[in-house]
């Protein structure tokens, strides 16, 4: 990219046709990318910053001095790790800088954050609402009172990200199915919020939030392809491929919980039959430690059958981890998503239980995949979903790739 300050207009293509590139306009697209280069891989030196964003070396200077002046950025420590020469300062994002809301649900409550781009909550609020039974309005109310609690008195916030249990149009900010949060369907919840609180809304389903929350603050940062999987009362799954969020048209596919791997199985709540969930989740664990005889078996989890060690138990958890293998092994067969990783019910069960599911996994894949197959556990677990919601805004207001 050339150096935006001599660099002539010229035409590119935008989302509705030509567009003039201005300097300004390239300004922005060099600080976008030096942006993503830090959601991308963290703390970074400007030397680092220039080759992995494509951005010149005398374009960086200004880039970054600017990030520094409006208080987005600050320097660290240098890196001594060793090496020849003067060591680099990395740059990161500054506490309290870029805040945002996150808002989620859990049982019996909304939940929301203050967040920082570090990844830092800075204010929590829990707020109650039972949520299978809540009408539009009690949602509203109770989603607006939990921002209202967290949101800074003396500082601007970004926006709002909310993330759902749900099917969500991404571009119209509508939820348009939820079984386990009924109340949000329909009710305009990015546009009545938007309004309310005079700051941007976004809405999206909760297992790509995960998935962006990892690829944003956790484990999977730097990793191009990945899958982010929730297990427990029900399977969920957010992809990234390429480095992009996959949200298919308006976000409205990806319910990966709901295809077949059982031909003429089990009736599923969704309509449908033989659909992963009805095979690698809670309910069909309960079931099957309740025909096994296993002590406590209707509130049976990993955790739990992990700590009773016996054969019975371990029999019940090896079913699971190959039913769960035969819809990831399908992801890595379909779209190379070699890094898995797990959250919910599963990572109660630490790494005896990843083994399992790691070594089902590799035996369905094809050979040549097979050696780079790695699952792990997630370590934000319930709170990646959370800080997705933060990294929601994060992407959109700095319009990067995500």
């Amino acid at each position: 990219m050339p150096d935006s300050a001599n660099a002539p207009a010229r035409r590119g293509e935008g989302p509705d046709g030509p567009v003039l590139l201005t300097t300004h306009l390239i300004g922005d697209l060099n600080r976008s990318r030096v942006l993503q280069a830090f959601c991308d891989h963290g703390p970074l030196s400007r030397a680092e910053l220039a080759r992995l964003a494509g951005v010149p070396r005398a374009t960086i200077g200004a880039i970054i001095q600017g990030l520094l002046d409006d208080g987005l950025l600050e320097e660290q420590e240098p890196d001594r790790d060793g090496k020849v020469g003067k060591p680099g300062r990395p740059l990161w994002f500054a506490p309290h800088s870029a805040l945002s809301v996150a808002v989620g649900f859990g049982d019996g409550a909304v939940r929301a954050s203050l967040v920082s781009a570090r990844g830092e909550r800075l204010a929590d609020a829990e707020v109650p609402l039972e949520t299978a039974t809540a009408t539009p309005a009690a949602l509203l109310a109770a989603v607006e009172r939990a921002i209202r609690i967290v949101l800074p008195r003396h500082a601007p916030v970004l926006g709002v990200g909310v993330v759902v249990p749900g099917v969500c149009d991404t571009t119209a900010g509508e939820v348009i199915g939820s079984g386990q949060l009924p109340g949000s369907v329909g009710a305009g919840l990015a546009t009545t919020l938007a309004e309310r609180l005079g700051v941007t809304v976004l809405v999206d389903n909760d297992a790509r939030a995960q998935a962006l929350g990892e690829k944003w603050f956790g484990d999977a940062r730097g990793i191009p392809t990945f899958a982010s999987v929730q297990t427990g009362t029900g399977l969920g799954v957010g992809l990234v491929l390429a480095g992009q969020l996959y949200r298919g048209d308006d976000g409205r596919t990806g319910e990966l919980g709901h295809t077949q791997v059982v031909p003429d199985g089990a009736a599923c709540r969704c309509g449908l039959a033989g659909c992963w969930e009805t095979v690698a989740t809670l309910p069909w664990l309960r079931a099957q430690a309740r025909k096994a005889r296993l002590p406590g078996a209707a509130r049976a989890t990993t955790a739990s059958l992990t700590a009773a060690g016996t054969p019975g138990a371990d029999a019940l958890l090896q079913a699971y981890a190959d039913n769960l293998a035969v819809g990831l092994a399908n992801l890595v067969n379909l779209l190379g998503t070699r890094r898995i990783v797990l959250h919910g019910d599963v990572v109660g069960g630490g790494e005896p239980m990843r083994a399992r599911i790691e070594a089902a996994t590799r035996e369905r894949c094809l050979g040549y995949l097979r050696a780079d197959v790695q699952v792990t556990l997630s370590a934000l677990d319930a709170d990646a979903a959370l800080l997705g919601a933060a990294g929601l805004v994060l992407s959109e207001t700095w319009r990067l790739a995500v």
